[in-house]
């Protein structure tokens, strides 16, 4: 980090100092949002946080941020109060009605007020009222807290200039000692005598016309001071001041993290506005293995640390719960969306496993399959109690199923578990035959402990192995070696120990070793061991899994990516072998199959499929709109209406939906109907020339 010139310093404490430009946001805001803004909060705001409250279009939005706002700054959200707001109005009010009394301004607005609000009570006050010697002045004493930048003993030092106006804030540079003596102007060329007379009022007040941090070494400003020359002007204010009234500045805005700010800008679209402000950081893995019907699936796991795990509790406190609300989407690397699913997983712990989930982080776990290719895959995490949100993305790479020889990505766990084999077709999260992992969502391993790393071998031999290595600059440190083990699905764990090994960054290599000894395949991950002895874990896990088992669900969640990509004859081939799997149980099955015949006009085809389904699932819009679209395809506009009109109440129409209706009002000789249809479609889409030209032939009566 380069160092700050003191000019450079001195610049930047003048510029805090000034009022902000003037900014015709602020002019809009309401009247109480900008008292709130310019005047409440002025001092502990930061700059990125302003400005994105500036740029918030409603009301609703300004006052979910003002929430969020305490909220980042509750000491102690398990609390009904927030402690933090409480002191900080308490502060503002003092300011106003104490430290304001004698000033010409609100006292927000002096010195005094200011840094009171900023810093709080200080440790210690001496008050000097103006005597023949000094000018009347307050000498404030604080213990800092280094972290956050402040010294661990520092003063602030506020004086009446020739005891007129209100109290302001002493700078050793710009205003010398002799500012702080009566008739001081006259020891102009000799701030030693100033400060020979400051020493007989005040040590303190003589170190603070020097000084602001006290644990700094002060003898060498006091040495060498020749009163008998006025010419030597020896006295020597601390080179660290500027920096120190910057820290001062900057120490509100330091006890704060501002990333939900960043989560705000990235994702708050994706979440309704009570949860946009409230964004946490997490930490997640996603991986690929092979389930059920040779089918990819990524698995995937979400890490919150405990501070970030809000629970609600019944009267008695033996139980502890909320909702999760899970939204996943898959898109292709040029960003078009094919799949999407949402649950709402209901997490209940009790009195023990919420002790441990408040002291260990929390993890969800989940999978969803995937058809080969390339994807940016985003899953949104909201907590229902807390109205707080998180977001995990990752690009994963599917390859073309095939029987050649190959092996997935590295997994890096905690641990595993022996657990009961799954059935024929049934699919668990982050689990393969009888064996369950526990996977990091960070690759960080404590000194001396041991690296488990899973892989899972497609198409290998029981006289292969995999090789587990720990590499520092390509160099091998640690190696273990497991067997394959093709009866459980090719899983291998290999747990390497990393004793000995110091801390720092390194690579996990696993090859797959032939029995003549040829490496077949590699694969590397990234590993890092802390310094730290012990790593905290996932202590509470929510594992949710795709039902694999439900017949039909995976041709037909298969299908709609198919679909999606525009792959209509593959999507039928799914949908239809969903159907004939599944029966009366996955209706869906049906319904979808009617709509890839219905992109082909197949439609007495899809009437055969959806009119079974219209008593049972009179207000499923996918029924309700195919029924209307295959009797509009075979011209019976009459019959065609209704279910078209009923579908666009069910959910909100596009342009397709609009026109087949339109078309219908004409045919049906109803023109003005006809008309208000058009224009609403053109409201969604004004580009549509078709649109417009049918418009402009409609008659009026």
């Amino acid at each position: 980090m380069k160092a700050i010139s003191p000019g450079f310093a001195v610049a930047l404490v003048l510029f805090a100092a000034l009022p902000l430009a003037a900014d015709d946001r602020v002019d809009a805001l309401s009247e109480d949002h900008r008292a709130w803004l310019t005047e409440e909060v002025i001092y502990i705001i930061s700059p990125d946080e302003r400005e994105v409250f500036l740029n918030l279009q409603t009301k609703e939005e300004q006052d979910l941020f003002m929430e969020a706002f305490w909220d980042r700054r509750d000491p102690n959200p398990a609390t009904l109060e927030n402690e933090f707001a409480k002191e900080h109005y308490r502060r503002l009010e003092h300011a106003m009605r104490v430290l304001g009394r004698e000033a010409p301004r609100a006292g927000w607005k002096t010195d005094r007020g200011k840094h009171y609000i900023i810093l709080g009570e200080p440790a210690e006050v001496q008050r000097y009222y103006g005597n023949n010697e000094v000018v009347e002045m307050e000498l404030w004493l604080y213990n800092g807290e280094w972290e956050y930048g402040l010294p661990a003993r520092f003063n602030l030092l506020f004086f009446r200039e020739n005891n007129i106006g209100e109290y302001q804030l002493y700078h050793p540079h710009a205003d010398g000692p002799e500012a702080l003596i009566n008739d001081g102007f006259n020891l102009r060329t000799n701030q030693n005598q100033a400060l020979d007379l400051l020493e007989t009022v005040s040590v303190d007040v003589a170190k603070a016309s020097l000084t602001v941090d006290l644990s700094e070494p002060t003898a060498s400003m006091f040495q060498g001071r020749n009163t008998r020359d006025p010419t030597m002007l020896q006295v020597r204010p601390s080179m660290s001041v500027d920096r120190n009234f910057a820290d001062i500045q900057e120490f509100p805005l330091k006890k704060v993290d501002t990333d939900y700010l960043q989560g705000y800008l990235d994702y708050g679209n994706r979440v309704t506005a009570d949860y946009s402000f409230n964004f946490v950081d997490s930490r997640s893995i996603f991986s690929v293995l092979v389930g059920p019907g040779n089918t990819p699936f990524v698995h995937y796991s979400i890490e919150l640390e405990p501070q970030n795990l809000s629970l609600e509790a019944n009267d008695d406190e033996t139980e502890f719960y909320t909702t999760l609300q899970v939204g996943l989407e898959l898109r292709n690397m040029e960003g078009q969306l094919l799949a999407m699913t949402d649950n709402e997983p209901f997490v209940r712990l009790t009195k023990s496993q919420f002790d441990v989930a408040g002291a260990f982080p929390f993890a969800y776990r989940d999978s969803f399959p995937v058809l080969p290719g390339d994807y940016q895959v985003s899953v949104v995490l909201r907590n229902r109690a807390t109205k707080e949100y998180t977001v995990a993305e990752s690009v994963v790479s599917i390859p073309q199923p095939s029987d050649a020889l190959g092996v997935t990505d590295l997994i890096l766990a905690a641990g595993f578990d022996d657990v009961a084999a799954v059935a024929a077709g049934e699919h668990k999260t982050f689990q393969l035959a009888g064996v369950e992992l526990d996977p990091v969502a960070q690759p960080v391993y404590a000194l001396d402990s041991v690296a488990y790393v899973a892989t899972q071998v497609l198409n290998g031999t029981v006289d292969q192995k995999m090789r587990f290595s720990v590499l520092a600059d390509g160099e091998v440190v640690a190696s273990e070696e497991a067997p394959v083990r093709v009866a459980s699905d090719g899983l291998v764990i290999g747990e390497v120990p990393l004793l000995s090994i110091p801390a720092g960054n390194y690579a996990v290599r696993g090859e797959l070793i032939a029995p003549d000894g040829e490496v077949l395949v590699t694969r590397e991950a990234e590993l890092q061991i802390s310094p730290r002895t012990t790593i905290d874990r996932a202590g509470a896990v929510y594992r949710h899994s795709f039902r694999a088992d439900w017949p039909g669900l995976l041709d037909v969640t298969l299908g709609d990516q198919l679909m999606a990509r525009g792959e209509l004859n593959e999507a039928e081939t799914r949908y239809r072998r969903a159907m004939t799997d599944a029966g009366e149980q996955l209706p869906m099955a049906r319904w979808k199959l009617a709509s890839t015949v219905l992109f082909q006009r197949r439609a007495d085809e899809a009437l055969e499929l959806l009119t079974p389904l219209e008593t049972a699932h009179p207000d499923q819009v996918e029924v309700v709109e195919g029924l209307g679209f295959a009797h509009y395809i075979n011209n019976a506009y009459d019959v065609a209406l209704p279910y078209l009109d009923k579908a666009k109440s069910l959910r909100p129409p596009d342009t397709s939906l609009l026109n087949a209706i339109g078309d219908c009002y004409e045919q049906l000789k109803q023109p003005v109907k006809a008309r208000e249809t058009f224009e609403l479609s053109l409201q969604l889409n004004p580009e549509q020339k078709g649109v417009k030209a049918r418009l402009a032939g409609l008659s009026d009566g």
